[in-house]
């Protein structure tokens, strides 16, 4: 769409119909994923290794709270900025 805009051509359908049902689902998953996150987190005890644990144990849980951190962000910015603009961008290719 953005090359659409850019070279100012028609916008030809998708196969998918519209850039709001491969969205719908991307969110779905979005949702799926932070649900399972929240279940390893719950079952980590806040990725909180036990004490008398091997080092590696530390460091797979430090990197799996990192590796959630990133996915939010992730999430946020396609839920947030880029879903949005695609479909805005959609409704003025569509209306041009």
């Amino acid at each position: 769409m953005a090359k659409v805009k850019q070279e100012n051509t028609k916008l030809e359908a998708p196969h998918f119909g519209t850039v709001e049902n491969p969205i719908q689902m991307m969110m779905h998953e979005h949702t799926t994923e932070g649900e399972r996150f929240r279940k390893i987190e719950a079952l980590s005890n806040n990725y909180t290794p036990p004490a008398e644990l091997h080092n590696t144990y530390r460091v797979t849980f430090s990197l799996l709270k990192e590796f959630e951190a990133d996915l939010h962000l992730h999430i946020h910015l396609e839920n947030n900025i880029l879903f949005p603009k695609a479909i805005e961008l959609e409704k003025q290719l569509s209306n041009a």
